[in-house]
């Protein structure tokens, strides 16, 4: 049997109107033409997280790409099961795999957090490298929707800011109780999810005493990035 040809899809941050052209900067046209190696007139799908892709052609004129939108191809409403991770950094691979992983399964949120035992470095360099993740997840997976990536926080400014937000709020720990059906039917979450080597004393306790859902995965201990992705797939019910 024949395969047939992959279309590729490309995240634009442009306004999409059909037939409206698009003339788009040099990195995507740099990712277009010299990565994913599309040629002239070739048809690829465009999307820019509202929730709507469309099949577009592509020209290229002298040193310019434009983009041509000619059908919305997809719409898919928003789930409306939010899921907010906030992650504690750790070191940059598990940090990255963590970000990916989570993209792919549609996370809607994502706060790095710095904890007592986070990955030291300079953070904030970071941002760019983990917005590019963020677009290159969701155009693997076939998403419709971006997780907003938050500005980095404090773990105890992490804790006061969700004091009054009205979410089911779940750290996953090495120790705790087990999950129960009562903690996964809510419309809304938040998980916090700690770094290599937990969490201190003072972190649980300040959690405790926030009434946070202090719940075990199992009698397994997973890698940081590995824990983001089982306690999504609970909490989704996939």
């Amino acid at each position: 049997m024949l395969q047939q040809n992959k279309i590729h899809r490309v995240f634009l941050k442009n306004k999409i109107d059909i037939k409206n052209d698009i003339t788009v900067n040099k990195d995507i046209l740099n990712h277009i033409k010299n990565v994913l190696r599309i040629k002239n007139n070739q048809e690829i799908k465009i999307f820019n997280g509202d929730g709507r892709e469309y099949l577009a052609d592509i020209r290229y004129i002298d040193k310019s790409l434009i983009i041509s939108p000619q059908t919305e191809y997809r719409k898919i409403p928003k789930n409306p099961h939010e899921i907010l991770l906030a992650q504690c950094i750790s070191s940059s691979k598990s940090m990255d795999l963590a970000i990916q992983k989570s993209t792919e399964l549609g996370i809607n949120k994502i706060i790095p957090l710095v904890s007592s035992r986070s990955h030291p470095g300079e953070h904030d360099k970071k941002i760019k490298h983990w917005e590019k993740i963020i677009i290159h997840a969701t155009e693997q997976s076939n998403g419709l929707y971006l997780p907003l990536l938050s500005k980095i926080m404090s773990f105890k400014e992490f804790i006061d800011n969700q004091e009054k937000r009205e979410n089911y709020k779940i750290c996953f720990n090495t120790v705790g109780r087990r999950i129960q059906n009562s903690d996964i039917n809510h419309k809304s979450h938040v998980m916090l999810i700690g770094p290599e080597g937990g969490f201190d004393e003072n972190e649980l306790e300040l959690m405790k005493n926030y009434n946070w859902n202090i719940i075990s995965l199992g009698d397994r201990i997973f890698r940081t990035e590995t824990a983001s992705v089982v306690a999504q797939t609970i909490l989704r019910g996939f």
